[in-house]
């Protein structure tokens, strides 16, 4: 029964969605969020690149199970790695480095119960 099942998680992970990226393809500096933070800090990227920073935004619309071929490269290429999340703790963030062992160096976190805005996150650079 385990082997059974082990065998259908692969069928899931060969289904999974990968995470879009959108951004410059060498970025300084690349966000990674998830869910609905997504259009806040595609806009902070934005907001950024006007400025003259190689920004990149890497956003997983499915969070399970991870596939790290997916995304891996796209997280160590970058100068710097920041999580956007709405959580206290960059819970994202740390099932990544369980799951991967990518260690993603700084977070963006806004936990007060208001939404994560392009100002929020620019001024957290």
């Amino acid at each position: 029964m385990v082997e059974k099942r082990l065998r259908k998680f692969q069928g899931i992970k060969s289904e999974c969605v990968p995470p879009d990226y959108i951004g410059d393809s060498e970025p300084d500096l690349l966000f990674v969020c998830w869910g609905s933070s997504r259009g806040s800090t595609i806009e902070a990227a934005d907001q950024l690149r006007t400025e003259g920073t190689r920004v990149g935004v890497l956003h997983f619309s499915q969070v399970w199970p991870l596939v790290p071929e997916s995304f891996d490269k796209k997280i160590t290429s970058a100068k710097k790695a920041i999580a956007v999340e709405s959580n206290a703790t960059a819970q994202f963030a740390r099932l990544i480095r369980r799951e991967t062992g990518i260690e993603i160096g700084a977070s963006i976190l806004r936990y007060d119960g208001l939404p994560i805005t392009p100002e929020y996150i620019v001024a957290r650079i």
